[in-house]
C-alpha cells in the first residue's frame, strides 16, 4: 500500500494559482514538520500541546458572546428550526426541507456537541461510491466486523457509527446517534467517531439524502473510491462541495491495480490540485482480489497511523474548530434563505386565498342584477301570480283589499296559492343561484389549477346543492321575521311571509297588495345578501384548506441569523 501526503506548492498559470502537490509517502522519515505520520515519524511536540480553546476572545466568538450564550443560541436555532414546516407544495419545496434538515444536522451534530462538551468527538464519515469498500475498511480499521460488507447493492442502508467505550458518555446525546446503528469497539480511536455512510449514488434515495446528511454532519469526510469510480460525477462533486464549505478532506483510493497505479495517481492528484485540494490527504491501497472480511491489518496501516495521530495531537479538536468557524457563515446564510422560504410559504398562500374570493366576486354582482331587476319574478311565476289573483281567483280579493264575509275561513286557500306562486319563485331563484355557485367553483378552481403551487392536494369539493337549499331555506326566514308584525284579516304569519317574498322578488301585483315598498325591498337586500354570502362560502371553502395548513414563521430565522452577525467568529 502506497499512501501519500501531499505539501502545496504555489505556481501561476496564466492568472490563477493553482496549488500544486509535492508528495510525500507515509512513511518517510523526513515528512515536513506540519505533518508527520507513521510509526517513524517522531510526533510534533507543539501539537502535542493543550489546544487553544475554539472559542472566546480572538478565538471566534464576539467578546460580548460567552460560551453559555452562543450555546443558547444555537439550541434556540436548533428549536426555530424544529418548528418550520413548508406544508404548501410549491416548486423546490423538496430541495428547502432536505436544505432544513442538512442545517439542522449540521448544528446538532456538529457545532452544538463542540460547545457544549470539551471533550467534544470528531466525526470520520467514509463516504463515496458504490462498491468503494468503505464498510471493509472500518472493518479492517477497528479490526472486527461491526458494519456489513457485500457485493450486493446498497450494502450500508443504515448508517453504522464506530466509536471507543471510553468515549460513550461524550456520544449520550450526540445527534448522529439518532441517525445511525451505534457499535462500540475496543478497536476504535479514542476521541473519533467512524461512521460509514450509505453510497452517494445509492439507487434508494433516502439512502442518498441520508448520506448527504451524515456528510453535513462531518468534521472530516474521507472520501473513499476506486480506479474505475473516482471520476463519477455525483461522488466527486460531494467531495469538492465538502472541500469548498471548509471541511477537511481526505481521499483514500481503494482497490488500485498495479498496472494503473501510476496513471490513476497522477490524474486523480491533478483533479486534486485543481480543485484546490492539493493539501488534502491522499491514501492508496492496492487491489487485494477477492477477499472475505477485513483486509490484512497492513493495507490500512497508515490510514490508521494517521487517524491515531489525529486524535493523539489533539489534532481533531482544532479540526472540528475550523470547520466550524468555517460554516457559521454559510449557517447565517442558509437560515435567511429559510426565513425567506417562510414568508414565500405565506405569500403564497394569500396569493390563492385572494384567488378563490375573487372567484365569487363576478358571479355574486351578476346574481345580485338578476334579484334587483326582478328577474326571478319573470315567466312561470308571474304568470301564475296572474292566474290565482284573477278575479275569482284564491288571490283576488288581496288584490282588490276588500276582506268580504267570512274572510277568515279562505286564509288557509288563500296560504296556499300563495305557496305554490312562491314555489315558483323559489325554483327559479334555484337555477339562478346553483348557476352562481357552479360558476365560483370553477372559477376558483381554475385559479388555483393555473398557479404555480401544486394545489391537487388542497382542492375541495363542495356540495352546491345542499349550499343552495340552505339559502333559500334561510331567506323564507328572513322574510318570516320581516313580516312578523303584518296583520291582516285576509292572511295569517305565513302568508304575509310568502307575500313579502313574491314581492322582493319582483312580482308586481304582490307588491300592490303588501303596500309596503320599504319591507319589500329590505326582504329583496335580504336575499341578495343570502346569495352573495353562499358565493363567497363556495370560495371559503377553497381557502379553508388553506387555514388548516400550519404555515412557518421565518421571524425567529430570521432573528437568530441577526444574532449570529454578532456572534461570528472574529478574524484570527
Amino acid at each position: 500500500m502506497d499512501g501519500i501526503l501531499r505539501a502545496p506548492v504555489r505556481t501561476r498559470t496564466g492568472n490563477r494559482r493553482i496549488r500544486r502537490p509535492l508528495l510525500y509517502p507515509l512513511s518517510y522519515g523526513g515528512a515536513p514538520p506540519w505533518y508527520t505520520c507513521g510509526p517513524q515519524a517522531e510526533p510534533d511536540r507543539r501539537a502535542e500541546a493543550a489546544p487553544r480553546p475554539l472559542i472566546g476572545h480572538n478565538r471566534g466568538v464576539s467578546t460580548q458572546f460567552s460560551l453559555p450564550g452562543l450555546t443558547r443560541l444555537v439550541t434556540e436555532t436548533i428549536s426555530a428550526l424544529d418548528e418550520v414546516s413548508f406544508p404548501l407544495p410549491v416548486p423546490g419545496i423538496n430541495e428547502l426541507a432536505d436544505e432544513k434538515d442538512s442545517l439542522r444536522t449540521q448544528l446538532t451534530t456538529r457545532i452544538l456537541p463542540n460547545l457544549t462538551g470539551s471533550d467534544a468527538l470528531a466525526v470520520v464519515v467514509f463516504g463515496g461510491s458504490s462498491g468503494a469498500g468503505k464498510s471493509t475498511l472500518i472493518n479492517t480499521l477497528v479490526g472486527e466486523e461491526v458494519t456489513e460488507a457485500s457485493i450486493l447493492r446498497p450494502t450500508t442502508r443504515t448508517p453504522v457509527l464506530v466509536h471507543h467505550p471510553q468515549d460513550a458518555s461524550a456520544l449520550s446525546g450526540h445527534g448522529l446517534a439518532e441517525l445511525c446503528q451505534v457499535r462500540p469497539s475496543t478497536g476504535a480511536i479514542p476521541g473519533l467517531i467512524l461512521v460509514d455512510a450509505p453510497d452517494l449514488d445509492s439507487i434508494d434515495e433516502e439512502n442518498r439524502r441520508l448520506s448527504a446528511r451524515l456528510a453535513d454532519a462531518a468534521d472530516l469526510w474521507v472520501f473513499v473510491t476506486t480506479a474505475s469510480r473516482y471520476g463519477d460525477h455525483i461522488a466527486w462533486s460531494a467531495l469538492t462541495e465538502a472541500h469548498e464549505r471548509g471541511m477537511t478532506t481526505a481521499v483514500i483510493l481503494n482497490r488500485l491495480p498495479a498496472r494503473a497505479k501510476s496513471a490513476v495517481r497522477a490524474d486523480l492528484l491533478g483533479r486534486m490540485a485543481m480543485a484546490g485540494m492539493g493539501e488534502s490527504p491522499l491514501f492508496l491501497i492496492d487491489d487485494a482480489g477477492a477477499v472475505e472480511g477485513p483486509l490484512e491489518a497492513s493495507a490500512t496501516a497508515e490510514l490508521a497511523d494517521w487517524l491515531a495521530l489525529i486524535s493523539r495531537t489533539h489534532a481533531a479538536t482544532s479540526m472540528a474548530g475550523r470547520t466550524m468557524r468555517a460554516m457559521m457563515p454559510a449557517v447565517r446564510r442558509e437560515l435567511l434563505l429559510l426565513a425567506d422560504a417562510a414568508a414565500a410559504q405565506h405569500a403564497a398562500a394569500e396569493e390563492l386565498r385572494t384567488a378563490a374570493l375573487a372567484a365569487a366576486r363576478e358571479p355574486a354582482a351578476r346574481l345580485t342584477e338578476h334579484i334587483a331587476s326582478g328577474r326571478l319574478a319573470q315567466g312561470a311565476p308571474t304568470t301564475h301570480w296572474l292566474t290565482q289573483a284573477s278575479s275569482g281567483g284564491r288571490l283576488s280579493r288581496l288584490v282588490t283589499g276588500r276582506p268580504g264575509l267570512f274572510a277568515g275561513r279562505r286564509i288557509p286557500a288563500r296560504e296556499a296559492a300563495l305557496g305554490s306562486v312562491l314555489a315558483d319563485v323559489e325554483q327559479a331563484l334555484g337555477t339562478a343561484l346553483t348557476g352562481a355557485l357552479i360558476a365560483t367553483r370553477d372559477a376558483a378552481r381554475r385559479a388555483w389549477e393555473d398557479s404555480y403551487v401544486d394545489t391537487a392536494p388542497l382542492m375541495r369539493d363542495v356540495d352546491v346543492e345542499a349550499t343552495c337549499t340552505h339559502t333559500i331555506a334561510s331567506w323564507r326566514g328572513d322574510c318570516a321575521q320581516l313580516a312578523a308584525p303584518l296583520t291582516s284579516p285576509l292572511l295569517g304569519r305565513e302568508g304575509h311571509a310568502a307575500l313579502l317574498a313574491l314581492a322582493a322578488a319582483g312580482i308586481g301585483g304582490a307588491k300592490k297588495a303588501l303596500g309596503k315598498p320599504a319591507l319589500a325591498e329590505k326582504a329583496r337586500e335580504a336575499l341578495a345578501e343570502r346569495c352573495e354570502r353562499a358565493c363567497l362560502e363556495v370560495a371559503r371553502r377553497f381557502s379553508g384548506a388553506l387555514a388548516e395548513l400550519e404555515l412557518p414563521d421565518g421571524t425567529a430565522l430570521r432573528l437568530r441569523a441577526s444574532e449570529l452577525v454578532n456572534a461570528l467568529w472574529e478574524d484570527e
